[in-house]
């Protein structure tokens, strides 16, 4: 339906129409897979859906070579998209309690798509890490109310800002805190390992690699 482009243009928004899919059921974040070439499929989180008009929009990181890039950076207006699911994901927002995000440029949907879900109210903080400076700016004019920060990225794969933002935090001011991680698979076994040392529990940590 549309296509909007972050600038410069490595993140891109697909505004989609989805007939088939019945998004009033849906209690956790979702993933759809993508043809992006032939035999070829990648995972991308509606976000921002609406379940009366079966519309919703993919946020596509694409600085990095992969058919994924090369398939959401042709995409038109008109053109037509194949895809199977959706599948839940498995994260859902905690009831009651605070939430936290932690990821990069490939989670900004998906970090979307858990806050739609949650109740009105809910306070909402973390980091992102993005390697674009204009992005960091957009996404802080974007999401102005969100609560989560933007960290500079030095380059593809890199959560050091990740790694010193939970080294600073302090357990006892985040008992009631759900941390959600998910993005570059061994930054986010790294962030798991560190939240577990903090003397966070298993229950506060959910994670969920996207690419490795």
């Amino acid at each position: 339906m549309a296509v909007r482009a972050w600038e410069p243009g490595s993140i891109r928004e697909l505004d989609l129409h989805l007939p088939d899919c019945d998004m009033s059921r849906w209690t956790s974040a979702q993933h759809i897979k993508c043809k992006v070439g032939a035999l070829s499929y990648r995972d991308y989180t509606p976000s921002g859906w609406d379940a009366e008009t079966h519309t919703c929009t993919l946020l596509i990181h694409t600085a990095h070579q992969g058919a994924g890039s090369r398939w959401a950076q042709l995409l038109q207006p008109g053109d037509t998209i194949s895809y199977r699911g959706p599948g839940s994901s498995h994260q859902q927002p905690a009831a009651g309690r605070q939430i936290c995000f932690l990821g990069d440029e490939t989670t900004i949907g998906h970090f979307l798509a858990l806050q739609q879900l949650t109740k009105p109210g809910t306070a909402i903080g973390g980091a992102i890490v993005l390697g674009e400076a204009h992005h960091r700016q957009e996404f802080q004019d974007y999401f102005p109310g969100w609560g989560v920060q933007a960290l500079h990225k030095n380059a593809q794969g890199d959560y050091r800002e990740l790694d010193n933002w939970v080294d600073a935090l302090v357990p006892q001011e985040h008992a009631d805190t759900v941390f959600y991680l998910a993005g570059y698979v061994p930054g986010v076994l790294r962030l798991r390992k560190q939240l577990r040392r903090k003397g966070f529990t298993g229950s506060q940590v959910q994670a969920q690699g996207f690419w490795d």
